[in-house]
């Protein structure tokens, strides 16, 4: 059986019933400290282009790197596990590095440590199961790397809905206004409570990534066998729909996406 977008799209939405969700909530509110609704969405934008890094490399040539992936996996859990930690330990301690990414600003978190968030939590994605298997299988027999990056851009996109669904309900309760920055002072050290909240989690991460295998050892929402029938179905359901209708929808929301966008600036 071949996997299409619609497919990729609903095993990586899967990925909620699988070990990695244990990362989803702490991700979220990682970056979502002192965020407004702009800032929020920009975030959890860059947490999906830190999927693509991990993500794309594996659809582009998905037979070697993913056998690549499964040799060292548990060297890529460490470095992951460490480089979580080290931005936790920065955001913690208020530290401003001068690299671009590295400013957290008025928010909290800066942008190149949401975009290593996002590809830690691609690197767990490994454990989401067959669904995963099927497409890097189909990526890996296509034929075309660009069909392979795609369909795990795709796979990617089901992974970060989660996100997205609940950046619009702190936004409905205006959770980002009513936490401000609160400035504070420990001994040497000036941050925010936001910061230090941030730092916490991405430490807090970093840890049950390297405690877990990337979070392999840990247990999933549903055990192996009800997780296997649900992405099943899933699969089911994704042969049904067109790939031509998914880049439709694509297309359609990206539209939105930039007419809301261009009216914002207008007002």
């Amino acid at each position: 059986m071949s996997v299409g977008y619609a497919g990729a799209f609903l095993g990586g939405l899967a990925a909620l019933f699988s070990p990695c969700a244990a990362m989803l909530l702490p991700s979220f509110f990682a970056y979502a400290f002192g965020a407004s609704r702009a800032r929020l969405l920009g975030r959890t934008g860059l947490f999906y282009v830190g999927l693509l890094v991990t993500l794309l490399p594996l659809g582009l040539a998905a037979g070697a790197l993913g056998a690549l992936l499964a040799t060292h996996r548990s060297t890529l859990a460490l470095v992951g596990g460490v480089i979580l930690i080290v931005f936790g330990i920065l955001q913690l301690l208020g530290v401003e590095i001068p690299m671009p990414g590295l400013r957290r600003g008025s928010g909290g978190t800066g942008p190149l440590a949401v975009v290593m968030l996002g590809a830690v939590y691609g690197l767990a994605g490994a454990c989401t199961g067959p669904l995963l298997g099927a497409v890097l299988t189909m990526a890996a027999v296509s034929g075309s790397p660009l069909y392979g990056a795609l369909l795990l851009a795709m796979f990617g996109a089901g992974m970060v809905v989660p996100l997205l669904v609940l950046a619009l309900v702190w936004d409905r309760f205006s959770v980002g206004e009513k936490l401000r920055p609160v400035p504070l002072r420990i001994g040497p050290v000036s941050t925010t409570l936001w910061g230090v909240l941030a730092g916490v989690l991405f430490i807090a991460l970093g840890l049950l990534f390297l405690l877990t295998d990337a979070t392999g050892a840990l247990g999933g929402v549903l055990d192996a066998r009800q997780q296997l029938s649900v992405e099943s179905w899933l699969r089911g359901v994704g042969e049904r729909i067109p790939d031509l209708v998914v880049l439709g929808a694509v297309a359609l929301v990206a539209g939105g996406v930039v007419w809301a966008a261009s009216r914002r600036r207008r007002d």
